[in-house]
């Protein structure tokens, strides 16, 4: 307990130190564009990693397999196109939202779809993440479901209040090593306390083919490895290519050039990390068979790490992990809450609500943005109580597999098919649109019209390539031509 109390009173020490810097919107969101590139990448790596990585990925190895670490393997390709194209474009046709760019290039309607999918699911994905902190605070201290909520959520949000981009930047830099020493301190006490040690437990796991990545098939209504392999393309793409987390972090950086190397620490640590927490579930079904508890029978899978925890970890130690499973989370929560805030004062309130008042204006207006949002994710995560799925990590990826729509389509066709312009963009949209939204009804149960069956998985990369493959034939056979808006600069960089 008293290490908790030492590290929320450095977050909000953090905090303070930065408020005072904060004078306008740029150095609000943008944190003034000073940030080091090392310290960018790292606070990109704890932006994506989250109490979701720290609980969710053990439960889900613990329970399945490691087939949810597909999606992740596609990361370093999906980096490596970023740091070629979408990070100097961005830094070129961007000054602090991803979703400025969507303006200039198909108008409003665009803009405003697009901003509002963003921020629909980063408040869902909030929500979870601040949930599963419940699941170890209660094992560990017996506080009350709604508290922790409470109580991590608003030290969260009051760093953040009050720094901005600058101090989600600077404790992110601290939570991510903070839960990578947790999860290596985790693993070693799991060897440490099983008879036979590590190659015991790799025996078990192998036995019950716990490494594995899921069935070689292309059943759709599976979550097979191409499922999962596929999923994660989209995923990332959509990630690091329309992602205001992601993009806010591009355009923080001093230079395109240490934008760049920021996204490549991130990439280079993203797999190895994801990697270390997936080997702790396999070794905690592994001492579960070895050492058997009866206890872990009746817990959900999202309970068995806290548990361990909880019983076979020494007090400094668990102290340790814990402050990892409150770093992944408070530092996701952060970040997400700078990004909700930028998102909705740049692309909602700034250009169409409140136009023409005075840049202090804004920045105390994302402030209070801020603290309505926060408000909204507690009342997610006391939802998410009585949620009674495999576990978040399958519902992280269904919420973004049925949601996300088509908001990848308008950077993709932006970037590199000047010809798809507005009218065709629009009619693409319309065509997938319509298909979300039947995929929505067919997986809620509230339709079975054409039988069409298919995994949540699947429902994002099925949209999305019948927009592009809609919008490239529509703009080929109707031989369009680029929207005057599209200046000969931008189209001559993307020919």
């Amino acid at each position: 307990m008293a290490i908790m109390v030492v590290y929320f009173g450095a977050m909000l020490l953090v905090g303070c130190h930065f408020a005072r810097k904060n004078k306008s919107t740029e150095s609000y969101f943008l944190a003034g564009k000073s940030v080091p590139s090392w310290a960018i990448g790292l606070s990109m790596l704890s932006a994506s990693m989250s109490s979701i990585t720290f609980l969710a990925m053990p439960a889900a190895a613990f329970a399945v397999d490691w087939r949810q670490i597909v999606p992740n393997l596609s990361l370093p390709i999906v980096a490596v196109i970023a740091m070629i194209w979408f990070i100097p474009f961005f830094r070129r046709n961007a000054q602090v939202s991803a979703f400025e760019y969507l303006h200039k290039r198909y108008g409003t309607g665009v803009r405003l779809y697009s901003s509002i999918v963003f921020l629909l699911i980063q408040v869902a994905r909030l929500g979870a993440i601040l949930y599963l902190l419940v699941i170890p605070t209660q094992l560990i201290t017996g506080m009350d479901p709604m508290w922790t909520i409470i109580l991590v959520g608003g030290i969260s949000a009051s760093y953040t209040l009050m720094g901005g981009m600058a101090s989600a930047i600077w404790n992110e830099v601290v939570q991510s090593l903070v839960l990578l020493f947790g999860g290596i301190a985790a693993v070693l006490v799991i060897i440490y306390n099983t008879p036979g040690g590590f190659g015991a437990l790799i025996d078990v796991a192998n036995a019950h083919d716990k490494f594995s990545l899921g069935p070689m098939s292309w059943d759709p209504s599976e979550r097979t490895f191409w499922t999962m392999l596929t999923t994660g393309i989209v995923m990332w793409t959509s990630g690091y290519a329309t992602d205001q987390n992601m993009v806010q972090r591009y355009l923080s950086a001093r230079s395109t050039r240490e934008a760049r190397q920021a996204t490549f620490i991130c990439a280079a640590l993203s797999l190895p990390t994801w990697s270390l927490f997936f080997l702790i579930g396999t070794c905690l079904f592994a001492f579960y068979k070895i050492v058997p508890d009866a206890t872990v029978a009746g817990l959900a899978n999202d309970a068995v790490f806290p548990h361990f925890i909880l019983t076979k970890l020494p007090a400094g130690i668990s102290g340790l992990v814990i402050a990892g499973v409150f770093s992944a989370a408070m530092g996701t929560i952060s970040s997400g809450l700078t990004a909700f805030s930028t998102v909705m004062t740049t692309d909602i309130f700034r250009p169409y609500l409140i136009k023409g008042r005075a840049d202090a204006f804004y920045a105390k207006l994302a402030r209070l943005i801020m603290v309505v949002t926060m408000l909204v994710i507690f009342a997610i995560a006391f939802a998410l109580l009585h949620w009674k799925g495999e576990g978040i990590m399958d519902y992280n990826y269904k919420i973004n597999g049925l949601l996300s729509g088509v908001v990848v389509c308008f950077y993709l066709l932006g970037f590199f098919a000047p010809r798809v312009n507005r009218r065709v963009v629009w009619a693409g949209f319309s065509v997938a649109f319509s298909l979300n939204a039947y995929l929505l009804l067919v997986q809620s149960g509230m339709s079975d019209f054409l039988h069409l069956n298919i995994s949540p998985y699947w429902v994002s990369t099925f949209v999305v390539s019948v927009m592009i493959v809609l919008c490239l034939a529509i703009a080929y056979i109707g031989r369009t031509t680029p929207d005057a808006s599209l200046d000969s600069e931008s189209l001559r960089q993307k020919k």
